[in-house]
């Protein structure tokens, strides 16, 4: 169990990927454990591409930024506490509890990931469902061409945003992709928001009529 309380001293560890020539992300937690000092490597699925060929050459070590603070400690606080939870000064995690290894997945996917395009992804629900009000770091669902799927909303700029799925897609050769894998990034609409329990409890929602 750690308790981080102010900056989070947490790094995140790029380290060579030749054969798709991009960078497998990591992250690193420092420990001092009897006045030795250790670190805790928790690894991920993400991949990062980046136009700097030294990363593809060599390890690199990144601080975490405020951005990645914030989207920790808002997922942290909604799997502690609810939906309805305000991220606290100080918490404790257990950083080997497979809950709190998913929300890193998640931070390491908005930090590093690569959005792709939702044109012929997502089915129009203008008109059909009601918008879910979000915020970076709500969790939300898309409807999609699969069936309704799970994300958590990273980013939002104007009426456009940016979700890390939690589900993957088959779009069966949609644009340059054939699947979309859990991670993924995902740029849409704002309107393409719905309520998360569309993917996450299965049936339609009460509080969400069909028009």
């Amino acid at each position: 169990m750690v308790e981080l309380t102010g900056n989070i001293p947490f790094m995140w560890r790029l380290s060579a990927e030749t054969s798709e020539g991009g960078c497998l992300v990591s992250m690193v937690v420092p420990i001092d454990a009897e006045d030795e000092q250790k670190d805790l490597t928790i690894e991920t699925n993400v991949i990062s591409f980046s136009a700097d060929t030294t990363r593809s050459e060599q390890e690199e070590m990144l601080e975490w930024n405020q951005d990645d603070i914030s989207l920790f400690l808002k997922l942290v606080a909604h799997e502690q506490d609810g939906p309805a939870a305000v991220p606290a000064e100080t918490v404790r995690v257990d950083l080997t509890d497979p809950s709190i290894i998913e929300i890193i997945q998640v931070v390491a996917a908005a930090g590093f990931g690569m959005a792709y395009s939702s044109w012929g992804v997502l089915e129009d629900s203008v008109g059909r469902y009601p918008p879910h009000a979000c915020d970076v770091g709500s969790f939300a669902s898309l409807n999609t061409v699969e069936g309704f799927k799970g994300c958590v909303v990273v980013d939002m700029d104007g009426e456009d945003a940016v979700c890390v799925l939690l589900d993957e897609i088959d779009v069966v050769s949609v644009g340059e992709y054939e699947k979309l894998e859990r991670h993924d990034l995902l740029m849409v609409r704002r309107t393409d928001l719905l309520h998360p329990d569309f993917a996450f409890s299965g049936p339609r929602p009460e509080s969400a009529p069909l028009h």
